[in-house]
């Protein structure tokens, strides 16, 4: 399997309220513009967010501010991120607001549905978008290009809308952020509250052909069952979608102790959407030496076979699950500790973690070179 691979140039901005409290970021790809980034883009960051190594926190510090195209609004790939944590911010329609605002309601509309939040910036204030008044959750008031009398008839304005939360947003200089606090702007962000910071997050991509492995696997043999053996024999299509699950923080909503139990609780929809984003991100990049995963699946299975023994009263799919996550973890160079918590759910974490230093033995005993 490759090692890690650098993630798309990721920067993200501290947003917080009055008092200074942080309440979440926005994150945004350094090497696109507002205006330049694509549904792929989008899909290249929702993967970032979603397979990262930490420690970049991402999804761990608060709510988390994406920005979208319409394109990647119609995406499935947004039914893999956890909405509880997300908010979308929608882009304005210009000139086509007028003939276009009532046409695409009831798409922002099912995602509101789906428990995202929206964000807009103070054009959505216009009369032509009043349609879409009821949805907006975060109003972001551009104090970069508002003039203070400007900006301060935005906020007025914007309190009209029932429930909605005001962000003082490109916030570039002392007095701006005085004149977002003596207006009694809910949260603040930009330069003079806090700049933009590099997250060096790092992921692990596939290459195309196990892509089009995965979309074929899919497409004729999508059983949970089926899945997991393929998924054993993928190391780096496996470690995606562990690292995913523990991202949506799926053990929540469905008790999983095995990776068929994992797949289970996944529609092929979603599957499929998770297909797709790593189509976007796949690469080809690094060519893996031929033996490469036949050596994977030798340790694997010396692996799980010594822990049978040692453990015979865990389940052996809990355990093939457990053996994996470790050997991918050790691959990319973290200790038991990390590959628990960033591949393992909660119901196997707490026992492997509770004989950490046997596994580490078992590992370094079964990985060692011949």
């Amino acid at each position: 399997m490759d090692f890690t691979s650098p993630a798309p140039p990721i920067a993200w901005q501290s947003i917080r309220d009055a008092h200074g409290k942080q309440v979440g970021h926005e994150i945004f790809n350094r090497s696109r513009t507002a205006s330049t980034h694509t549904i792929d883009s989008d899909l290249s960051l929702a993967h970032s967010v979603l397979s990262h190594l930490k420690p970049a926190a991402l999804l761990d510090e608060g709510l988390l501010f994406l920005n979208t195209t319409y394109e990647s609004l119609r995406s499935p790939h947004l039914d893999l991120l956890p909405p509880g944590k997300i908010v979308l911010e929608i882009p304005s329609l210009g000139h086509a607001a007028s003939s276009e605002v009532e046409g695409r309601r009831p798409a922002l509309a099912a995602l509101r549905d789906k428990g995202f939040a929206l964000a807009f910036n103070h054009s959505v204030l216009d009369s032509a978008y009043a349609p879409w008044h009821d949805l907006v959750n975060y109003l972001k008031i551009d104090f970069s290009v508002l003039a203070a009398e400007r900006a301060v008839l935005m906020i007025r304005w914007g309190r009209r809308i029932p429930g909605v939360t005001l962000i003082a947003d490109k916030i570039e200089s002392a007095a701006q952020l005085q004149l977002a606090q003596e207006n009694q702007v809910d949260l603040l962000q930009g330069y003079a509250v806090r700049r933009p910071e590099p997250v060096p997050a790092r992921v692990v991509l596939p290459t195309f052909k196990e892509v089009r492995a995965l979309r074929a696997q899919l497409k004729t043999s999508p059983e949970p069952e089926a899945l997991t053996a393929f998924l054993q024999a993928e190391p780096t299509l496996l470690f995606n979608l562990l690292r995913m699950a523990q991202s949506q923080e799926l053990s929540k909503r469905h008790i999983y102790t095995s990776l068929t139990q994992l797949l289970a609780s996944l529609r092929l929809e979603q599957l499929q959407a998770w297909a797709g984003m790593l189509d976007a991100v796949a690469q080809d990049g690094v060519q893996r030496p031929a033996d490469c995963k036949a050596l994977y699946q030798e340790h694997a299975m010396a692996l799980i076979a010594a822990a049978s023994i040692v453990w015979p009263d865990v389940p052996q799919d809990s355990l093939v699950l457990i053996a994996h996550s470790l050997l991918i973890g050790k691959q990319l160079g973290l200790c038991v500790q990390q590959s628990v918590d960033q591949l393992l759910p909660p119901p196997l974490a707490a026992p492997v973690l509770a004989l950490e230093s046997q596994w580490q033995d078992l590992l370094q005993t079964y990985t060692a070179p011949h």
